[in-house]
């Protein structure tokens, strides 16, 4: 028989569990520690998860917007692979950055400011949608190999590739200010994104800045470095 739920109890478990991994990393984090935050039983966790691979994943699910309400109770065990799966769906969806594509597609931009205030954009509104998966990927991942390389090998560093052979080809071109390495040049834009969309949150003073204004400030000033010269 399928078990009952208190109405959002789940998500009780999930935040708490998200804070938890947070706070302590994967490996140290234990069932009873979720289960204190949540404000629950061990044993009532336990109906609602069966182990802490199965919160891990509802955190992932969750922040990927998946109804975690709507699945049933307990929560299995991700077998062997769905939690590689769900980072990979998860850095698909940081990764994906339309006009960093279509950048790359053509040769001559209308016009190059605009291009690249689209390209930090975006990719400033993917860091900030998915900032608390990113964040809690980090943390876990200096406990966790597989998720590092997931995260670190086929996620963030191919976007760098991406990033430097755009910046690679339009400072070529002569569109873009001449810069001393274009792949450092693409970590520095993903840097000042990185802090600003998702890890200012954490910062006494960078806590206090307007969401707009921090975006603003963002697309406006990398989009001025990158083209000033050039323009």
């Amino acid at each position: 028989m399928p078990r009952t739920r208190a109405p959002g109890r789940l998500d009780d478990i999930v935040e708490a569990a998200l804070g938890i991994f947070l706070a302590s990393g994967y490996r140290r984090t234990r069932m009873t520690d979720i289960a204190e935050g949540a404000r629950v039983s061990s044993g009532l966790l336990y109906t609602y998860a069966e182990s802490k691979e199965a919160l891990f994943s509802l955190v992932l699910q969750r922040e990927l917007g998946v109804d975690v309400n709507a699945l049933p109770l307990p929560v299995p065990t991700p077998g062997p692979g769905a939690t590689d799966a769900l980072l990979r769906r998860a850095l698909k969806d940081v990764g994906a950055i339309p006009a960093l594509d279509a950048a790359l597609a053509v040769d001559e931009p209308g016009d190059a400011a605009a291009e690249v205030a689209s390209i930090v954009g975006e990719h400033y509104d993917a860091v900030h949608r998915h900032r608390r998966l990113i964040s809690l990927v980090e943390r876990c991942a200096t406990d966790w190999p597989e998720l590092a390389e997931g995260f670190y090998e086929k996620g963030r560093r191919p976007f760098v590739r991406r990033l430097g052979d755009y910046v690679r080809r339009r400072t070529q071109a002569g569109r873009l200010s001449a810069v001393p390495d274009p792949d450092v040049a693409a970590r520095y834009v993903i840097e000042v994104v990185a802090w600003f969309a998702n890890h200012r949150y954490g910062d006494h003073d960078g806590a206090g800045i307007a969401d707009d204004v921090a975006r603003a400030t963002v697309v406006d000033l990398l989009t001025a470095g990158l083209t000033g010269d050039a323009s």
